[in-house]
């Protein structure tokens, strides 16, 4: 798909191997590999096989978008929390039967 490898990350704090895949003029692609057993990626593979796994915003409030989520019946998973695959950037994940598994990465300050 003209894809090529830019970055791997191993985040000990969501116990997954990280790796981002990049092509000029179309989305990033992440890749997510379980570091262990215990963790949302390795029982969805286990699961449901290999399969997109949930879309990715960036957003410049993470706040005000998790406030605007759960007024729209979304469910918080996770988060806010760090993210050393995204910067440190915080990151939350949002769920919502209908919609699926959101994962919503805070914008670089300005």
């Amino acid at each position: 798909m003209g894809y090529e490898a830019a970055t791997v990350v191993d985040d000990q704090v969501q116990h997954v191997r990280v790796c981002f895949l990049e092509k000029e003029g179309a989305p990033r692609l992440e890749l997510l590999e379980p570091l262990d057993d215990d963790n949302p990626v390795a029982r969805t593979l286990a699961t449901v096989g290999v399969t997109p796994y949930h879309t990715c915003y960036e957003v410049q409030d993470i706040e005000a978008a998790i406030t605007e989520l759960r007024r729209e019946r979304f469910l918080t998973v996770s988060g806010p929390v760090p993210a050393c695959a995204m910067g440190n950037r915080r990151i939350a994940f949002m769920f919502k039967k209908d919609n699926g598994l959101l994962e919503l990465v805070e914008a670089e300050p300005q």
